[in-house]
Order: structure tokens, then C-alpha cells, then sequence
């Protein structure tokens, strides 16, 4: 069962996701509790509420709360609030809350936030770490894909299963705010959407960054590229001591690349450079070099840093997905640098040295 569908399930309300003509396309295991089975959630509606629904649910006004009365298991008609969100994706989430138990609803959705954390286990927290464990458990697998479009597919299918119920939570949390300030506790609901915000950018993260389009090359100026990369990090390289120069050895020809796609790999390996030096003992006079050379048929850019360098066993698995030093590393951005450079007919050769350094150099072809 998918990380985003045990979430789905374990929300402590009658939560359903629809689609445009209000068929139940999944819902809490709460639903259960309260509602007979239904295919379309009109089916669960008191005759008196339809109109009420077809105005509302029907209009993708957004998000909104309104007050309906529903056929439930235990008594023919109750009152509920509804609260209403169309995500981007065209799917209405529903959540509904009895009028009468309204107040033991909040306070034991509100319960078992203080336990989570008072545990440090804040539930959508937990999700982001869920995201990362199973990106992990399909590392075995990635390993035997060499192409990286394969990869995106199925880190994206993950993240994509994570991202839509994040998207109702996060609407739904902004909705139960006033009523957990009422009773003192709106803080829970502020740590919560930090942490959300904090799981999509994750998401988007990983999205955006398995996924690499076929180059749109054009006539580029490769060492004007390089000096605008240069610029973009000023300030960041100030800010940790660090010394970047570019050394223009040669004046280079034009040549055909994607543009986006070559700065997102200087972009890349900069950073990695300059993290290294962060732990390394030149953490307060780091230096990282650029070099560009040409020979009779290719162009070569160099990235020198005098960071914390590598074992050989570490660059032996550098460009596997996944594969990361860092704490907080995901372990994509070097796997998808080299694909992006193998799509320009090139490579990317490593030298480290632990403790003093490391080199990555990029080789393009000329003719490209």
C-alpha cells in the first residue's frame, strides 16, 4: 500500500477525495464509520442539502466551509460541516465534521499532534520521511537502470503519490486554524504547514530534478555561461569565505548545447565544491578554480576545489543514484549532471584526493 493512501486512510475525520462529478474516488477509514457505501458522495446527501452541494462542490470556488445535512449509519440525517478544497488537479477534497462532536473532534485531532511531538514525530514529518525511505528501499533497483529517464519515472510516481494528499492537508490545516486558535492552539497547525511546506519542497525538489528534457541546443557561448554561474553564486561564496576564479585559458568556439541544462550542471558542481570546502579545514579560505581548455576536438572545463576530497570508494559510486556523503543529500543531482552531459555527447572525469581536494572535468565534443 502507497505511503500517500496509508495517509489518506489515517486522517482522523471523514475525509473523500472526488473527481469534477462527485465520485468517490478515495477516502478515511472514518468514512466507514459514519457513512453507508457509497459510489458518489451525492448518494450521501439529505434531499434538503442537494442544491446546497450542486451550488458548492460544483463551482470550483476553491476552498470554503458549508453546512449540509447527511444520510449516516447511525441516525437517518445529521448535521455536518463541510469543508471543501479543489486541488490543482481538478480533484475535490471533502472533509466533514459532525456538528455535535465538533469540539472532541478538534481536541483529539489536537491530542495527538502534542503527542507527536511531544515524541518529535510530527505525522506530516513523518511523511517526508516515509518520501525518503522509500526512495531509498528502490535504490537496489535504479541501480540496474542506466537510463536516468527510468529513474525519474519512478521517483516521480512516488513523490506524485505523496504530493496530492499533502496538497488537502495542507488546505485543510489552514481551514482549522481559527478553530485551534479558539481553544489555544494554532501553533500546532503553524508547525505543521512549516513541515508540509518543507515536504513539497522535497517533492518538488526531487520532480525537478530527475527528470531531464532532451537538450534544445542552440549557438552558445560556453565561458559566458560559466561567468554568469559565477556571478549567480557571489554572493553565497562571500557569505562562507570562499574564493571562486574563473581562468580563461583559451578563447572558446560556439558551440551547441542547452543552455539551461549546462548551467544546471556548473550550478551543480559548484555547489558540491563549495560544500566540501564547508567540511573540510579550509572551511574559512576556500578557493575553487575553473579552468577552460580546448583541444583539436573537444573543450574541457575543469572545477578545482580545495575541500575535504574523496576516497576512492566514494567516487567509484558518485554518479549512482542515490549514492550520497551529505546529510542531507538526496544523491540525484551528480547522477543527473552526467546524464545531461552523456546527452551532449560528453562525460564527466573525477580526481580526489582526501583531504586536499577534487577535480571534476567536463569533455564536450566540439561537433556536438
Amino acid at each position: 500500500m502507497s505511503v500517500a493512501k496509508n495517509y489518506i486512510e489515517s486522517v482522523p475525520f471523514p475525509y473523500f477525495i472526488m473527481d469534477e462529478q462527485l465520485k468517490i474516488l478515495g477516502v478515511s477509514d472514518e468514512v466507514f464509520q459514519h457513512f453507508p457505501q457509497a459510489s458518489n458522495f451525492m448518494d450521501l446527501v439529505d434531499y434538503g442539502s442537494i442544491k446546497k452541494v450542486e451550488k458548492f462542490m460544483k463551482s470550483n470556488v476553491g476552498q470554503t466551509k458549508i453546512e449540509i445535512n447527511m444520510l449516516t449509519k447511525h441516525q437517518p440525517i445529521t448535521l455536518f460541516d463541510v469543508y471543501i478544497q479543489w486541488d490543482s488537479e481538478k480533484k475535490l477534497n471533502v472533509f466533514c465534521i459532525e456538528k455535535q462532536e465538533f469540539v472532541h473532534q478538534v481536541q483529539s485531532f489536537v491530542t495527538k499532534l502534542e503527542k507527536q511531538l511531544n515524541n518529535e514525530n510530527l505525522t506530516i514529518a513523518e511523511k517526508q520521511d516515509e518520501l525518503e525511505h522509500s526512495l531509498k528501499r528502490v535504490q537496489q533497483l535504479l541501480m540496474q537502470h542506466d537510463n536516468l529517464s527510468n529513474i525519474g519515472k519512478l521517483v516521480s510516481h512516488i513523490a506524485d503519490e505523496l504530493k496530492k494528499p499533502l496538497t488537502s492537508i495542507r488546505g485543510f490545516l489552514q481551514l482549522l486554524k481559527p478553530h485551534l486558535s479558539s481553544i489555544g492552539k494554532e501553533h500546532y497547525a503553524n508547525i505543521a504547514l512549516d513541515e508540509i511546506n518543507q515536504a513539497n519542497n522535497l517533492i518538488y525538489q526531487y520532480l525537478n530534478t530527475t527528470k531531464p528534457s532532451t537538450p534544445n541546443k542552440t549557438q552558445s557561448n560556453l565561458q559566458k555561461m560559466i561567468t554568469e554561474v559565477v556571478q549567480l553564486t557571489n554572493a553565497e561564496s562571500k557569505k562562507i569565505h570562499c574564493e571562486v576564479k574563473y581562468v580563461k585559458e583559451h578563447i572558446l568556439p560556439a558551440v551547441n548545447v542547452d543552455v539551461k541544462q549546462m548551467k544546471q550542471v556548473f550550478l551543480n558542481i559548484l555547489r558540491n565544491g563549495m560544500e566540501a570546502i564547508q567540511n573540510s579545514k579550509n572551511r574559512n579560505n576556500g578557493q575553487i578554480f575553473i579552468r577552460t581548455d580546448l583541444t583539436d576536438d573537444a573543450i574541457k572545463i575543469s572545477f578545482e576545489d580545495n575541500g575535504i576530497g574523496m576516497t576512492q570508494v566514494t567516487i567509484a559510486n558518485l554518479f549512482t543514484p542515490f549514492f550520497t556523503m551529505k546529510e542531507k543529500g538526496t544523491g540525484i543531482g551528480l547522477a543527473v549532471s552526467l546524464h545531461i552531459i552523456n546527452m551532449h555527447g560528453g562525460t564527466i572525469e573525477v580526481k580526489s584526493e582526501a583531504g586536499i581536494g577534487s577535480q571534476f572535468t567536463i569533455i564536450l565534443p566540439i561537433d556536438m
